[in-house]
């Protein structure tokens, strides 16, 4: 993976002079030479241009045998100079909150691509995937809507924060200038959707037991998750048993090895 930005610059300022365009163009070609699909390692192919959501795909034809039909793994590119927060953005702005919601439910959300780059080096500084299936609905928060006087009058767009997407489904390929090795990345995919195997609806509540489990010391007991029961009981006002899923899904944590269980209500992460 070459990180060097300058040649794609150079391209790009003979043929835009948006700022905007330009950051575009770069980043757009580099990550269609450079990037790997982190499930089956082949290199990533664009969409067409304005291809609504989607920025690249892979459909692992690379795969020598196909028993059954591979969905495509689609991912939208986001790209800074000048993330906070050690490279990376507190929030994530998207276009379209009820479509957006809408894919989250049926599946298709998109993985994230983040990367953060110097203008002045001209070169990738920061890289990092968002797998989709980490991402639940109470990351998604609806911004202004449009005014009345606007042509989409009441449309909204979307932030993804940050901070309410677990750990485990961030996973950096280049941090502070360094290159992570292909098969750890790989491999950090592959957990991820072990981890989040399930119905949209699964896949939400163990977000949200991942995220209160990120925020808990190494060693903590049932009763620490339970404290975090007001919270929960906000995001899902109709189910009236928030301790049994709470349970239910630590257990589904400790049958896949995300946590132990050591006994008398206590847990601990797993290293």
């Amino acid at each position: 993976m070459d990180l060097d930005l300058s040649p794609y610059f150079s391209e790009a300022l003979r043929d835009y002079k948006s700022p905007s365009q330009i950051a575009r163009n770069v980043t757009e070609k580099w990550a269609k030479d450079n990037l790997y699909c982190p499930k089956c390692g082949s290199q990533l192919k664009q969409h067409r241009n304005n291809t609504e959501v989607y920025d690249f795909f892979c459909d692992h034809s690379n795969q020598e045998f196909l028993l059954f039909p591979t969905p495509l793994e689609e991912f939208q590119l986001k790209s800074t100079k000048s993330f906070p927060c050690n490279g990376f953005p507190t929030k994530i702005l998207g276009s379209g909150y009820d479509a957006a919601l809408r894919r989250l439910d049926g599946g298709m959300f998109p993985s994230l691509i983040l990367l953060h780059y110097e203008r002045k080096a001209e070169e990738v500084r920061d890289g990092m995937l968002i797998h989709r299936l980490s991402i639940p609905p109470s990351s998604i928060r609806p911004r202004k809507p449009l005014s009345n006087s606007a042509r989409r009058e009441g449309w909204r767009g979307y932030e993804i924060i940050m901070h309410g997407i677990p750990y485990v489904g961030r996973i950096p390929f280049i941090e502070e200038g360094k290159v992570t090795e292909k098969e750890t990345v790989l491999a950090k995919w592959k957990y991820v959707e072990n981890i989040m195997e399930g119905t949209p609806n699964d896949r939400s509540w163990r977000s949200e037991i991942m995220l209160i489990v990120d925020k808990l010391p190494p060693s903590f007991t049932l009763q620490d998750v339970y404290s975090q029961e007001s919270n929960l009981r906000n995001l899902y006002p109709r189910n009236f048993h928030i301790r049994d899923k709470i349970r239910q899904q630590l257990q589904v944590l400790r049958d896949k090895g995300h946590i132990k269980f050591v006994g008398n209500g206590r847990y601990q992460k797993s290293a």
